[in-house]
């Protein structure tokens, strides 16, 4: 039989089967289906708001359910009307034995608290390799520092440092299960956020795009350097140290910022395998196409197609990763801006709007670190999105029972039932859901990966079993 909704709640008792109806974060059960145990279950669940209250007389203690059983026999539906919650199929008579009187074996949906269990090994197997890429970033960081060293030193080995970082992101967005990943670079040192960590990650998005424009790889490369360089410049300007609660930040004298893309220019233009399409891209990154931006103002025609796509890149990740980490928006708040600025423009907008649509379907609607509601009412931040597939990314769910450094792990590729319902504003939240889903400053790794497979295997394992008999 189906679930009921309860109109009387003082008709509620311990025993009886109940269905709770509504966002994650409106009740404290760990999930939304369970029989009332306790006075203090019944009382809490008496006192919830924002949630729709369902019973099942089927599966309620029968020697105590005619009190709910009587308050809603007047109202009940059509059964042809009623949704189907039944946790198990049953045989029917023509069904119920095989030729050799043994039960079919028969696809069941598995418990609620075995897909919680599921999702809790799923984490710990992506964190384990999360922590694989974590550290192979690390290395990537320190190579970043270091070429940074080399473009300002004008010493060649640097163009040679910056082709292997850049071969590398390639090498990995070729790869079938390639995926983006989000981690937290903030580290014991305090930290906070510099200029690798942002050329990186502009340097990743450029890279997506390019392939989404299905660009050569001598281009691809062309591309990842001109997006990899881009801040060069600042090297060359005086820089000021600016504590922040987050940590340190070094960062260049704020009046002379508007001079970095023409340092960074003269800078590489010093580098003999400097090509034009380089010193393109590091000095217009800051054009606008409506010829708002600066250095020279330029814009139309005048920009390259390498130019539009650095720009669209590294204004994208300064909208998710502002100097001030107050001001950040969520990522899917920060795509929608962008998307929603060069469809309103149309010509006058300051951004290609070709190269921000195929950011959308390189990154997906719900980019890393989008904060989001899915269709089961779990909460969640998505950790990583699978470049060939984009809009089955991997969420880590909102688990407040669980201590910070465990936690629940749904990866939607591998779960048809379940989808994303839609993103959450960063205000809308509840400031310990918040506090839990929210990191500190995140960058975008892409790597080669095959996560949340073996729980899912095994979830397969459990779900062929005999049905139940009545």
């Amino acid at each position: 039989m189906s679930f009921i909704e309860v109109e009387d709640l003082q008709a509620l008792h311990v025993g009886v089967m109940v269905k709770l109806e509504g966002s994650w974060f409106s009740h404290p059960f760990p999930t939304n289906t369970f029989t009332i145990k306790s006075a203090e279950d019944l009382a809490t669940i008496q006192g919830l708001t924002n949630v729709i209250i369902l019973y099942d007389p089927e599966r309620s203690e029968s020697s105590d359910s005619a009190g709910v059983n009587n308050q809603v026999e007047d109202s009940l539906p059509n059964p042809a009307e009623l949704r189907d919650f039944d946790d198990f199929r049953v045989l029917s008579d023509d069904e119920e034995e095989d030729g050799d009187g043994k039960h079919e074996d028969l696809l069941i949906p598995e418990s609620e608290l075995s897909e919680l269990l599921d999702r809790r090994e799923d984490y710990h197997e992506f964190a384990e390799h999360l922590r694989k890429v974590e550290g192979a970033y690390q290395k990537t960081l320190s190579q970043g520092r270091e070429l940074f060293g080399q473009l300002s030193g004008r010493r060649p080995a640097g163009l040679k440092t910056g082709d292997a970082m850049i071969m590398t992101i390639v090498q990995a967005l070729k790869n079938p299960k390639s995926a983006m990943s989000l981690i937290d670079v903030v580290g014991s040192n305090g930290v906070a956020w510099g200029l690798s960590e942002h050329a990186i990650n502009v340097c990743s998005l450029a890279l997506l795009i390019g392939r989404q424009f299905s660009l050569e790889d001598d281009v691809l490369l062309e591309l990842g350097r001109g997006a990899l360089f881009h801040d060069v410049g600042y090297r060359a300007l005086p820089m000021k140290v600016k504590f922040q609660p987050a940590g340190m930040r070094v960062e260049a004298d704020p009046q002379l910022h508007r001079l970095h893309p023409e340092m960074g220019g003269r800078l590489l233009a010093s580098f003999l395998d400097a090509s034009p399409m380089l010193l393109e891209m590091i000095t217009q990154h800051h054009e606008r196409l409506d010829g708002s931006g600066f250095p020279q103002g330029l814009g139309g025609e005048a920009l390259s197609q390498l130019s539009r796509i650095v720009m669209v890149a590294d204004h994208y990740d300064e909208l998710c990763n502002a100097p001030d980490p107050t001001t950040s928006l969520n990522p899917h708040t920060a795509l929608s801006r962008l998307y929603r600025h060069v469809v309103m423009k149309g010509e006058s907008s300051k951004f290609c709007k070709n190269v921000v649509q195929a950011l959308v379907q390189a990154i997906g609607v719900y980019p890393p670190g989008s904060l989001v509601e899915l269709t089961d009412g779990f909460m969640g931040v998505v950790l990583s999105i699978n470049v060939h597939q984009p809009t089955k990314p991997i969420v880590l769910l909102y688990a407040p029972w669980l201590c910070r450094n465990d936690g629940l792990l749904v990866n939607l590729a591998q779960d048809s039932k379940l989808e994303i319902k839609h993103a959450v504003q960063v205000k809308d939240i509840p400031e310990q859901v918040l506090a839990y889903l929210s990191p500190r400053r995140m960058a975008m790794v892409a790597h080669a990966t095959e996560p949340t497979t073996m729980a899912f295997n095994s979830r397969q394992s459990r779900l062929r079993k005999p049905a139940l008999k009545p």
